[in-house]
């Protein structure tokens, strides 16, 4: 298996699933599988890139990390998640959000440099995306974004959607629904030049994993840190999905699923999901997703084959 340069889009945000699949990331870079260009952020906090530059850091990872300057207003001193306070305390490049490069500079920067065609691996909202396909040419590129993306981009995975239809947090934006993740989710999917394939709500909320961490685990230690974050939603229980009862609680794996099928790990291609080809879109003022089944379309998305004990078992492995 050759390796792949990766860009990964994450939000980064309320949830500690994200943290899940830079876990995820950073072991496929580890065993050969994927080489991380870098990481941009499509929502913020204040301690947002500290906590993520520390967290890939530690791992020995140091690539450039792109943030959103601007998130539902004012990305500065907005009361984050524990877990992202708990990371930011150790040593990062970054002394603040403002010292990294905005999304599009840095996506424009790693695509033209790169002599390869790049893998995105999108879990978390699609502005950066629309913003990219809308880019004029700078002095990375002489192209457009969007013929950037045509002749540099593999394959995007995203976790978005709920399908076949219906509704799910990436491409609304929660609940009232945010009117930029609606209308640039809507952009990304009509006018994205390059293949897409979907990891949907659907897919995720059944499949557990992390409960068996050592309780020196970076990663162990944030999601126990996210737990104690007041108003945050708690993972379920491991229960029935192990041999033995968990040692924490174990959590959503939306995110790091998408990681693996991003990496052909738990993907079509090893026979762990069954794909739908077609055509997705989503509604730009509400986010409901839907699609056309058709065998020619630029689309699919993923349907599980085997038991949700199965996919926590593989995230498991690559925690």
């Amino acid at each position: 298996m050759s390796t792949r340069p990766v860009i990964l889009d994450t939000d980064w945000y309320t949830d500690v699933d994200d943290v899940m699949a830079v876990r995820v990331l950073i072991n496929l870079q580890k065993r050969g599988v994927f080489h991380i260009l870098g990481v941009c952020l499509n929502a913020c906090f204040e301690e947002s890139v500290r906590s993520l530059d520390a967290f890939l850091m530690a791992h020995g990872v140091d690539v450039p990390v792109g943030i959103v300057q601007h998130w539902e207003g004012d990305c500065s001193g907005r009361n984050g998640p524990s877990y992202q306070k708990f990371l930011a305390q150790m040593p990062s490049k970054y002394a603040d959000n403002a010292s990294a490069e905005p999304p599009v500079r840095l996506y424009r920067r790693l695509l033209a440099t790169s002599p390869e065609k790049v893998t995105l691996l999108s879990i978390g909202f699609p502005e950066n995306y629309a913003e990219l396909l809308a880019s004029p040419p700078d002095e990375f590129s002489p192209l457009s974004g969007t013929e950037l993306v045509a002749q540099k981009v593999e394959h995007l995975y995203m976790m978005a959607g709920n399908w076949p239809c219906g509704s799910e947090y990436n491409l609304t934006g929660g609940s009232p629904v945010n009117p930029l993740v609606t209308r640039t989710g809507s952009t990304v999917l009509a006018n994205w030049p390059a293949p897409i394939t979907f990891l949907g709500f659907e897919v995720g909320y059944t499949v557990l994993a992390g409960a068996f961490l050592p309780s020196n685990d970076l990663l162990r230690q944030a999601m126990d840190a996210y737990d104690r974050t007041p108003g945050y939603r708690l993972g379920g229980k491991a229960s029935e999905l192990h041999a033995e009862g968990p040692m924490r609680q174990a959590h959503f794996c939306w995110d790091p699923l998408l990681i693996l099928l991003g990496a052909s790990v738990v993907s079509p291609a090893t026979g762990m999901y069954d794909l739908v080809r077609g055509r997705a879109s989503s509604d730009p003022t509400t986010g409901e997703n839907t699609f056309q089944e058709t065998p020619d379309g630029p689309h699919e998305y993923v349907v599980k084959n085997r038991s949700d004990a199965d996919y926590g078992r593989y995230v498991d492995e690559w925690l």
